[in-house]
Formats: C-alpha cells, structure tokens, sequence
C-alpha cells in the first residue's frame, strides 16, 4: 500500500511540474507598447456636477515611450459632450517637448486645460450621466535594431535560423517589428519581418490630418493601418508601397507597408558569411482615447 502511494505521489508530481513549466518558460520577446499616456486630473472633472456650477476639465499627457514628441506634433480632442457643456476648449496641442523616457530620466508630461469653468448648458428635472472622451492624435516612431546573418552558412555567433527579434530589439512604442526572420534561396538571402500594431489605438501614415480624422474624412481614412518605413541594411532591396494612392509596390528601401502585413527583403550573397547590423525606422500618426462619466445633478 506504501508503495502504491509513494508511485502515486511521483507521478502526480510529474504531472504537476509538466503543468507549470510551460507556464513558466519563456514565449519570446516582450515588447514596451507605451508612448503617450492620458489620465484625468483627479476631480476635473468630478464625478458628480450641479447644474449652474462651474468645474474644471485637465488632462496630464506623458510621454513613456521612446520617441520625442515636438510643439505642437500632438493634437487632443474633447468629445462626448454634444452641446452639454459651455465654457471649454474642444481642441488643444502639446505646448512644449514631450520628450521620451530613457533609463536616466522618465518621459516629460504636460496637463491639458480644456476648461477652467464649465458649466452644464442646460437643467434636466433628473440627473443624468455624461461621458468625456478625450481622443489623442499624435506622430510618433519606432526604430528597431538587430543584428543578421548573411551567407549560405551560419556565422559562428548567429545561425541563419531564428527569429532575430528579442526583448529590447524595438523601441518602446505601439507599432512593434514583431518578427525577424532570414531564408536563404541559391544566391538570394530573404528576410522577413512583421510590422504589427501591438497598443490599443489606431495607426495612420505620418502625413495624415488629424482634424480631417477627426471630422471623417473618408479619403483621409484610407490612410488607416498604413506606417512609412525605411530600412537600413546594406545590399538589400525590399518591396514596400509607394507613399501616395494608389500604394502601388516599389523596390526600394524607403516607402511604406501595411499594418499586419509582412515585408520582404533580399540581397544577392556569396560563399562568406558574416554579420550585419539592421535597423528599421516606422514613422505614423497614432490615435487612442480615454473617457471619463460624470453625473450631472439638477
């Protein structure tokens, strides 16, 4: 009987340890997906407003991300509202530099002012609730940095397999290159990557109109899941689309690529294998929100 148990015990703990080491082991490479961060200033708005009594909207915006942000490159919009509200701001920019967050000092931040003393615009016989959105529009960019192998053979630090992209590879943004990978074909080296939109928000090409985004502009919309991009390793061609409607495909190594989609480039090799560095630039417009509700008392 002691023996069965001791058996039982042995496997269980097999079963156990076989559960949790996948659990455990490591699933590739972790991206930082944050750039701008918004949150409300506690109590502006309040969670509950008299009619008649003024109360201020503020919004802290901060850069967590890895890419500095000029005056005026950020547009923020206050909706929600309709015709609720008097006395407020429904649009403001970045006054100053948002700089980016680096290990010696964390990103700058900026509070918004969309009111200093707004009012309900009208009385209801009961309360209601009103919910603020504050939608952010703004240009930002990653970079991307590895190293590769190219030859037929593996180099001695960097087999041809693999994917190249690790934890850290990428800046800390929302657009991350999410895969790296090369092929080799006769004299031809390929490689692959994966441009993916790993934050919460929507992805534009940098040369789009926030205000037109805004309002709905239908042609600017086509503009949506589109990201410039340019590429910086030696020898290779890469088909990319072109910067303008109708995105037709170019050999280049500067045009733009789709969100999700996956870019190929390649480069006639020889007999040598060695190493190079790459590097990826994604330039876009990126748009993402926040909302807050209040209760509004008669």
């Amino acid at each position: 009987m002691e023996k069965q148990i001791f058996i039982f015990l042995i496997v269980f703990s097999v079963l156990l340890l076989g559960a949790l080491i996948p659990a455990c082991a490591p699933k590739g490479p972790v991206f930082n997906t944050t750039a701008l961060q918004l949150s409300f200033v506690p109590d502006a708005p309040p969670k509950e407003v008299n009619y008649g009594v003024a109360f201020p909207i503020y919004v802290e915006v901060k850069n967590s991300g890895g890419y500095d942000i000029p005056p005026g490159a950020a547009n923020f919009y206050l909706t929600g509202i309709g015709e609720n509200l008097l006395n407020i701001r429904k649009k403001l920019t970045n006054r100053g530099a948002l700089t980016k967050k680096t290990p010696l000092q964390p990103g700058s931040s900026e509070v918004l002012n969309f009111a200093d003393s707004a009012q309900v615009a009208h009385r209801f016989p009961n309360p209601f609730n009103l919910t603020f959105k504050i939608v952010s529009c703004y240009s930002y960019a990653t970079t991307t940095q590895t190293t590769i192998c190219v030859g037929k053979k593996d180099c001695p630090a960097i087999p041809l397999a693999g994917n190249k992209i690790t934890t850290g590879s990428n800046t800390a943004a929302p657009i991350q290159i999410t895969e790296l990978k090369e092929q080799v074909m006769g004299n031809k080296l390929y490689i692959l990557f994966k441009v993916q939109n790993k934050g919460t928000g929507e992805v534009y090409l940098p040369t789009t109109d926030c205000d037109k985004i805004e309002a709905e502009d239908i042609a600017e919309k086509l503009k949506r899941n589109r990201i410039a991009i340019v590429v910086r390793a030696e020898g290779f061609l890469c088909n990319l689309q072109s910067s303008e409607p109708p995105y037709v495909t170019v050999r280049s190594l500067e045009g733009t690529t789709q969100e999700g989609y996956t870019v190929v480039c390649e480069k006639t090799i020889g007999t040598e294998s060695y190493v190079m560095p790459i590097e990826i630039i994604l330039g876009y417009k990126y748009r993402e929100s926040i909302t807050k509700t209040i209760t509004v008392l008669p």
